[in-house]
């Protein structure tokens, strides 16, 4: 996972942040270095212009961890569905963490407007540049879903089966989720849905209770296989979970 946040979204940038923000770097060696950070794709490395005027350059691979403030922009164009700003801050924050935040909900903004197609190109032109950020990381769920209303199942499925297999559990929580939309399908048949819960849904809301932005969903949807399993008690029982724990979420309000 910190590999995937110093990932850069070169395909869709010039190939050097437009942002110089004030921030910190450990490296490997746990040395920590402050000052204004800004990738420079000629070099292939950071650059942090310290107290005086001193500027060092680093490797990506002698990064631990880089900590940038987020951009004060972010929040409202996610809420908002931005998608002028959100596009805006993938140029400006490339290699700085939050280029593959705004990749993630710019997809996500081109699926609430129904348009698929550009969700799967926008994040298959971060896929070009690192083919990891397909099954791990930010990106990865919004990419799933492109992909399934794309008629690209079987693609779909691959990434999710590795996703599954990483370890890493918030994506293997969300493949979990996408799992189940690829079995429940239309909604309309008792024995897809006992599958979805099975295989999909179920395993999220009992085994990765610690992926809190995973659970809403999956608490929704297990919802609905119930209904169709006829079993209103048991919908009603995680309809009820679903607006106690996560009133605020999208899933709580459908």
């Amino acid at each position: 996972m910190k590999k995937m946040a110093m990932i850069a979204v070169a395909a869709l940038t010039a190939g050097v942040s437009l942002a110089q923000v004030q921030g910190l770097i450990i490296q490997q060696s746990g040395q920590q270095i402050a000052g204004k950070i800004q990738w420079r794709n000629s070099s292939k490395a950071y650059t942090v212009e310290q107290k005086g005027g001193v500027v060092v350059e680093i490797e990506p691979e002698k990064v631990r961890e880089l900590r940038i403030p987020e951009p004060p922009a972010l929040r409202k164009a996610i809420a908002e569905s931005d998608i002028a700003v959100l596009t805006k801050l993938i140029k400006e924050y490339a290699h700085l963490n939050w280029d593959t935040v705004a990749t993630r909900h710019l997809a996500e903004s081109y699926l609430k407007r129904g348009d698929a197609k550009a969700a799967r190109e926008i994040c298959e032109k971060v896929v070009a540049a690192n083919p990891e950020a397909a099954y791990l990381g930010e990106m990865a769920p919004a990419y799933w879903t492109a992909l399934i209303k794309c008629d690209r199942s079987a693609k779909a499925e691959e990434y999710i089966a590795k996703a599954i297999q990483s370890g890493d559990r918030r994506s293997s929580a969300f493949a979990l989720n996408r799992r189940g939309d690829l079995i429940f399908g239309s909604g309309d048949s008792p024995e897809a849905a006992r599958k979805a819960l099975r295989d999909g849904y179920l395993r999220v809301v009992t085994l990765y209770r610690d992926v809190k932005d995973a659970q809403p969903e999956a608490l929704y949807k297990a919802a609905r296989c119930f209904d169709t399993l006829k079993q209103t008690g048991r919908a009603d029982t995680f309809r009820t979970r679903l607006q106690s724990e996560f009133a605020s979420s999208e899933w709580a309000k459908k």
